[in-house]
């Protein structure tokens, strides 16, 4: 093989070599640019999913707070039309206590507390419906005890605008009572005779059917100390002198039957004054249920430093 030949064979090898290490090189250049565009997507992808996790979760806060916010409006707003329609409630049940409001006004006033409830039991939480539902059984109890002496409250009240009325039209004519007066003062003579009774007597045996404090139970009373009369025989038979004075100058009057037997049974059992206790500690109780509401229903909406 002369010099020729071998520089062919030669050139002919490194030609022969020099082709798969191109290959070879092209393929790693390609690979190592296929990973780095791979790593370029993956941190676009990661960078992409960072941006929309933080875009959803931006829009889903500012969803939960319009959510909350609007829950907030909502429940004040229900607490507010609840605390209204318990004042507009109260105010009626004072003028019915006090005689010059009429019972049918506290039907629809009623209604309206119930319905103010309803809303606050479906968007209230439970402590605000709680503190809601005791409230309300506070005005139903004095609601109920207001009804049930609504005619007695309304009875003595016209009975003291008659006194007065009597009062003034005989200013200055020298009369020193009226018939309306006259009852009132026997009545009122009545109550602290029984009083004076009932602190100085204690029944004893009251037989079943009479009612311990009543007139016809005084029969049956034994003195606590130092006795008022000799017996309780002359005490029952004093008192029943007062009672039928009453009675008498009730009838005096111009007064219907049915209002002057309110009046007599008020007198002899104290059932006005009863009334009006059994209502100061409700109005106490009235007190405290509403205070007890307004701190659930700021805690509700967040004013817990208010008031």
């Amino acid at each position: 093989m002369d010099l020729q030949e071998i520089a062919l064979v030669v050139t002919t090898s490194v030609a022969v070599v020099g082709v798969p290490s191109t290959l070879l090189i092209g393929r790693w250049q390609l690979r190592a640019a296929l990973q780095t565009a791979s790593a370029t997507h993956q941190a676009s992808l990661r960078q992409a999913e960072s941006a929309y996790q933080a875009a959803l979760d931006t829009v889903r806060a500012q969803s939960d707070s319009a959510h909350d916010q609007w829950l907030r409006g909502v429940r004040r707003e229900a607490c507010s039309v609840f605390l209204l329609a318990v004042g507009e409630l109260v105010e009626l049940l004072d003028l019915v206590l006090d005689g010059t409001g009429a019972p049918d006004s506290l039907r629809p006033a009623s209604r309206d507390l119930q319905r103010a409830l309803a809303v606050l039991e479906l968007e209230g939480g439970t402590q605000l419906v709680g503190a809601a539902q005791e409230l309300v059984a506070c005005c139903d109890e004095i609601a109920e005890a207001a009804l049930s002496s609504s005619f007695a409250a309304r009875t003595w009240r016209a009975l003291y605008v008659r006194q007065m009325e009597e009062r003034n039209a005989v200013t200055g004519r020298g009369v020193s009572s009226t018939p309306i007066s006259d009852a009132v003062n026997a009545l009122s003579d009545l109550q602290i005779r029984l009083a004076g009774m009932r602190d100085a007597y204690t029944t004893v045996g009251v037989p079943t059917g009479v009612r311990p404090g009543t007139i016809s139970a005084l029969a049956h009373y034994a003195p606590q100390g130092d006795p008022l009369f000799g017996s309780t025989g002359e005490a029952y038979a004093a008192l029943r002198h007062v009672y039928e004075r009453a009675v008498r100058l009730l009838e005096l009057t111009d007064l219907p039957r049915e209002e002057a037997a309110v009046l007599l049974r008020d007198a002899v059992t104290d059932g006005r004054i009863t009334v009006l206790d059994y209502m100061t500690g409700q109005s106490t109780r009235l007190s405290e249920t509403r205070r007890a509401f307004l701190a659930a229903a700021r805690r509700t909406l967040g004013n817990n430093d208010a008031g």
